[in-house]
């Protein structure tokens, strides 16, 4: 028969002799195995053998209520911040079901609120461990929520949540709290607070409170938000311009099309998007949408994104950011002050989208057609676009029997 295995943190046959450095102490010695299995030594000293036996006892008590699992690059005591960063080089090689990497915006937008809301922040110099608490962590993210606004509690309740699960994965804490973490909203006036409840009132940034989804530009309208753009110190105007005329995604604008990616010439652009298999795309561009980016690449030269940098073409630390990818909720804000002052605040980025579908819709085109344009993979999403329930086709009229007694020719 077998051995019985000895359960982990349970001490088998403890020695005692007199302590070999402290004159009048006993000395009590045994071994354990930890949640690893690994065989552990340890020992404790007393005034009399019995103390010195409760000692040990206490000392490997002690030892499996502090856990101390994980590997060199993340344990129980890697700070935050540098677990952040194992976390990100992790994403980095990550694969999709279908074997793709993650979108190279996805990383950005991990590394921006890693940078943004762990590194320097009240937890990015704790440990795993110290972090792995109900109550740090709603304190952060209140904080957070008071600041920033409740999406970016969000978000950032999405980026501590994944570390600590690979903390988990790693074994560096036993099990991850972040799943009975509840996540809170901003007081009310706080800096974070962006709640209205009159649309009138509104300073078009409460977060897509009045956004109507199923609504297009019209023509006019249009003219008032290009005029509005135009107008701003925000440089946003030749990106509104661009959003109308192709229907890209504000993310494919801003971080997926470079300036080599652009044909003056040919009145072309290729936008390397990633959300789908037809997202990497090459679209035609209007003769007024050619003129505007000729003009945008003599004022602001032809290096990196298309709407990159061009305010600053120094960071402070003296790095070139010209052309260098821009803030999206930065770029975002600015365009939803633009949409505020051409009295469209029913209007978000993704209405110039919708507003390609719908013009390009009521002038004949295909739903292929439609599809390719925006970079859709599914035709499904394309006419949910258009409001359709259902897709026309020519089966009403082909897929009709002839009348009882017909021949086949109709004789």
């Amino acid at each position: 028969m077998p051995r019985p295995t000895t359960p982990a943190y349970e001490l088998g046959k403890i020695t005692l002799r007199p302590h070999p450095t402290r004159p009048g102490q006993f000395q009590a010695r045994g071994y354990f195995k930890d949640r690893r299995n690994i065989r552990r030594e340890a020992s404790a000293a007393g005034s009399s053998r019995t103390a010195a036996t409760r000692a040990l006892r206490a000392k490997v008590t002690a030892a499996e209520r502090q856990h101390a699992g994980g590997t060199s690059e993340l344990n129980n005591e890697t700070r935050v911040d540098a677990a952040a960063q194992v976390w990100l080089t992790r994403k980095r090689s990550q694969r999709k079901r279908g074997g793709g990497a993650l979108s190279p915006v996805t990383i950005a937008d991990y590394e921006g609120y890693v940078s943004r809301v762990i590194e320097g922040s009240a937890i990015g110099s704790l440990t795993v461990s110290q972090v792995n608490s109900i109550a740090v962590i709603e304190h952060w993210l209140t904080e957070i929520a008071n600041t920033r606004g409740t999406v970016a509690a969000l978000q950032s309740r999405k980026v501590l949540g994944g570390i600590l699960t690979l903390a988990e994965r790693l074994d560096a804490i036993p099990a991850s709290v972040m799943r009975r973490v509840e996540l809170p909203v901003a007081a009310p006036g706080s800096a974070g607070d962006r709640s209205c409840r009159d649309p009138e009132d509104c300073d078009g940034n409460c977060g897509g409170r009045h956004l109507d989804t199923r609504r297009a530009f019209t023509i006019e309208e249009m003219r008032h938000v290009q005029r509005a753009a135009d107008a701003s110190g925000a440089d946003i105007g030749d990106l509104v311009a661009f959003l109308f005329g192709t229907g890209a995604r504000i993310s494919e604008a801003l971080r997926n099309t470079a300036w080599v990616d652009i044909d003056l010439d040919a009145r072309r652009v290729r936008v390397r998007g990633t959300k789908t298999r037809q997202a990497d795309r090459v679209l035609a561009l209007s003769e007024s949408l050619t003129e505007r980016l000729r003009l945008r690449a003599s004022r602001f030269g032809t290096e990196g994104q298309v709407f990159g940098t061009t305010r600053f073409s120094i960071s402070r630390n003296g790095a070139n950011i010209l052309g260098k990818p821009r803030d999206r909720q930065n770029v975002l804000k600015a365009i939803r002050t633009v949409l505020s002052e051409a009295d469209a605040r029913w209007a978000g980025s993704h209405s110039f989208r919708r507003t390609v579908a719908s013009w390009m819709d009521q002038a004949g085109a295909p739903l292929a057609e439609i599809g390719a344009q925006l970079g859709h993979s599914d035709l499904n999403v394309t006419a949910h676009y258009l409001g359709r329930t259902t897709t026309p086709t020519r089966a009403a009229t082909v897929m009709v029997l002839p009348a009882a007694g017909a021949s086949e020719s109709g004789e």
